[in-house]
């Protein structure tokens, strides 16, 4: 009796024992069952169109561009509003996305020909590009100009008391706060164009097929204030980096904004 009960307990013993070695004991679910089959990764049909298989758990799938666009500015505060609204990686700077007299970009003094300014300051990236645009120009035989580039909050605020509204900004609206944008002019022999000239200058037509090369765009394109909230401006380009600058040139109003609305 007793060896029948030390025998039958010594059998459960081997069974725990076995079991996972086996791979059926507790610790280890059956990769047959359905709790198990809803962990396993599922390969998606190659033929199904806008998807693409996954073949592991950790598979990671990078979003669209176009999925950062049309995002809401949600900058309620002025310390907020010390930095600018970025879509995209772009900084938006209009009427309706402000900055605050907080916000001072990193600058550094661009080594370009200037006219009515004592220098040119810009964001670095900004300041290589342009360097490179002004190298571009003269070796097709065109001298481009600075005629503005960083203003501050403070230098904003005076310059729209005294100049037409339909071509600037208030202070904080203002894309020269950013350290990003240019107003441009050229030198035609010997003679400086500017303003609404340049735009019908063989300077600004030059100026308007290659800019995106070196990533700047023309900000404000013609008829498209109700957008940009800025008149016709040949003269005020904006760097936003190469890719962008032609995607921005390839939609139908040549708009940043509508650029960074349209996903």
């Amino acid at each position: 009796m007793v060896l029948g009960a030390l025998g039958i307990v010594l059998s459960f013993i081997a069974g725990l024992v076995a079991g996972p070695v086996l791979g059926i004991g507790p610790g280890r679910q059956d990769l047959a069952s359905p709790a198990s089959a809803a962990l396993a990764p599922t390969a998606l049909p190659a033929s199904t169109p806008g998807r693409t298989a996954v073949t592991t758990p950790s598979a990671k799938v990078s979003a669209p561009e176009s999925d950062c666009k049309g995002v809401r500015d949600r900058r309620r505060t002025t310390a907020a509003r010390g930095k600018p609204f970025v879509v995209c990686g772009i900084a938006l700077i209009n009427k309706e996305h402000r900055v605050s007299a907080a916000y001072r970009p990193k600058l550094v003094t661009v080594a370009v020909k200037a006219s009515g300014v004592p220098d040119v300051r810009l964001q670095p990236v900004a300041a290589t590009a342009l360097t490179r645009l002004f190298r571009a120009a003269a070796k097709a035989g065109y001298t481009l100009v600075v005629r503005s580039s960083y203003r501050s909050y403070a230098t904003q605020a005076t310059w729209y008391a005294t100049m037409d509204k339909n071509l600037t900004a208030p202070a904080g609206a203002s894309e020269h706060q950013s350290g990003l944008a240019v107003d441009l002019a050229g030198i035609q022999a010997g003679r400086l164009v500017r303003g609404t000239a340049l735009g019908s200058s063989r300077t600004g037509a030059w100026l308007l097929k290659h800019a995106a090369d070196y990533g700047f765009i023309l900000r404000y394109p013609t008829n498209q204030s109700k957008i940009t909230g800025i008149a016709y401006e040949p003269w005020h380009f904006r760097y936003v980096g190469v890719k962008v600058a032609k995607g921005v040139n390839a939609t139908k109003t040549k708009t940043l904004e509508r650029y960074l609305e349209e996903g």
